[in-house]
């Protein structure tokens, strides 16, 4: 055989996704080390996987249509740094076979050529030692790959390029050295590429519901390590409108200041990105300033690392852990400084579901878990975790905001009976005092009351309180709504990204004038929406 039809590309493509879904758990299993982001061999079976939904959905079997499935759907299917710079070799590989009714062994081989140069287009900063560097060799190789007498050989010369790549890895990634693997990503484009060799063998028969692996892995040495950015976040946008060469490379550029591992990529009016981040919030912000959220997906990185982790090291299981949600970069060191175990990103716009607090609750490796939801919204879901979770008994503080749950880890005592150290959360959110200053993004009615945008709003003890466009006379009108002032002893207020200076030296000037009997003390939050959450004591 020395050319491929449309159909025939179209099965050549389900049978690498076949091979590949086979080495599925093989793939995970390399991907332990460093970090988790996600699980490649998952995430790139994701992307296939809807490539073939919408190959399958194709009823016209044209070339120009077989194409076109193939890079929508695996670029709708990405998932993880490997799913998203996969879609962009397929990316790559179907814009060279554009208008081809049928595909020689030439055009294969340059179509790997335009894969290479699109996958290492999307990536910020490619990094050798990965599936990348697998594609490279691909490109690399053309003359070698073009010179064979049909696609059986061609295919056998494809493997035996990916085969030295995938073994070279290790000496272009310390880690993967250091770890004794190859690099996943590498290995999953292997497989890839190895069904289609079984397809044009004459392996025609396609299962896409296969659910076990077919090889033994190796032993890995899983090394636990810090993490520099914990939220592995991947958006899918619809552009409002055609970007500008400014405009997106002011995007590409917000991602590389706020993270790494960085892939940005602009595909017919839609915008996919991955990004490893502390801060998954400010990236939906700005992103939903160009268009509209399609998919969101957010991973706690540190969360499955320690998972892995915890794999190797049998640890004895503590008497109480603690699970919390945090808004900010800033209130999550806080936290982790009063006891917590493990934090859920998550707040006011950005709610964790049922399954992300399950996780974390999990990952606890503790008899009984205390969950502090720090939301009213997120209170049920929590509820719902205490229901399904067996192997330990599981505490929902409700907590309706960040400052109860510091109130209460603040007298946390670790040894304490569970039911006496709930006891002692619940006491110590009814004593202590919160308020929680935002703007008006508009013109509202709030409980009878006109609201006018860009006032700023208070919320006393989680009620709305006051309302005024001027900071201090709203401050003097909340405090005077505190019965117990006079009894107070220590304010400490949670300083989110947005507050201003001016508003910082108005807070602070209003606290040592008017009640300098309280201890004042700040931290830096960087929390969204709330440019004060304040407790006081």
């Amino acid at each position: 055989m020395d050319k491929i039809t449309a159909k025939e590309l179209k099965y050549l493509f389900m049978k690498g996704a076949e091979n590949l879904l086979k080495h599925k758990d093989e793939i995970n299993a390399l991907n332990v080390f460093p970090v988790p982001d996600g699980d490649t061999g998952s995430n790139m079976s994701s992307t296939l996987l809807e490539g073939c939904k919408y190959l399958e959905s194709v009823e016209d079997e044209r070339a120009d249509k077989i194409i076109e499935a193939i890079r929508n759907g695996t670029l709708m299917g990405a998932r993880g740094n490997s799913g998203v710079i996969l879609s962009q070799i397929f990316r790559g590989f179907t814009d060279y076979l554009k208008g081809k009714t049928e595909i020689t062994i030439e055009d294969f081989a340059y179509a790997f050529k335009s894969a290479k140069e699109v996958a290492y287009g999307a990536v910020m900063k490619p990094v050798e030692g990965t599936i990348l560097t697998a594609i490279r060799y691909l490109a690399e190789n053309v003359d070698y790959l073009i010179d064979s007498s049909d696609f059986k050989e061609f295919f056998e010369k494809v493997l035996e390029v990916l085969d030295k790549a995938v073994k070279d890895t290790p000496s272009m990634l310390k880690k993967l050295k250091e770890a004794g693997v190859v690099d996943a990503g590498a290995k999953g484009l292997y497989y890839i590429a190895e069904g289609f060799y079984k397809y044009i063998q004459g392996e025609k028969e396609i299962d896409l519901n296969i659910k076990t692996t077919t090889m033994p892995v190796e032993e890995i040495n899983i090394i636990p390590e810090d993490l520099k950015f914990q939220y592995c976040t991947e958006l899918i946008i619809k552009a409002y409108e055609t970007l500008e060469a400014d405009k997106e490379e002011e995007l590409r550029n917000f991602l590389y200041e706020i993270g790494d591992s960085v892939v940005f990529f602009v595909q017919d009016s839609v915008i996919k990105l991955h990004v490893h981040t502390n801060n998954p919030g400010s990236v939906i912000e700005k992103f939903l300033t160009v268009g509209e959220l399609m998919k969101v997906k957010i991973d706690n990185m540190k969360m499955q690392h320690e998972h892995f982790v915890s794999k190797e090291v049998e640890q004895e299981k503590k008497k109480i852990g603690i699970v919390a949600v945090s808004p900010g970069e800033g209130i999550s060191r806080i936290l982790k400084d009063l006891g917590v175990d493990q934090i859920v990103f998550g707040g006011q716009t950005m709610n964790p579901s049922t399954a992300d607090l399950k996780a974390a609750v999990e990952s606890v490796n503790a008899e009984n878990v205390f969950v502090f939801p720090n939301n009213s919204n997120i209170i049920l879901a929590a509820k719902q975790v205490a229901e399904t979770v067996k192997d330990k008994a599981v505490y929902v503080v409700e907590s309706k905001n960040v400052q109860e749950c510091i109130a209460a880890l603040i007298r946390n005592i670790p040894d304490e009976e569970p039911e006496k150290l709930f006891e002692v959360f619940k006491e110590a959110i009814l004593e202590v005092v919160t308020i929680s200053i935002t703007r008006a993004v508009r013109n509202a009615k709030l409980k009878g009351e006109k609201i006018k945008k860009d006032e700023y709003l208070i919320f006393l003890n989680n009620d709305f309180s006051v309302h005024d466009m001027d900071f201090r006379i709203a401050l003097e009108k909340t405090f005077e709504k505190i019965e117990d002032i006079e009894d107070r002893e220590i304010v400490t207020a949670i300083i989110g990204k947005d507050a201003t200076a001016v508003e910082i030296d108005i807070f602070e000037s209003f606290i040592s004038n008017i009640y300098p009997d309280l201890e004042l003390e700040t931290y830096e939050g960087g929390q969204a929406h709330y440019p004060f959450l304040i407790l006081i004591e």
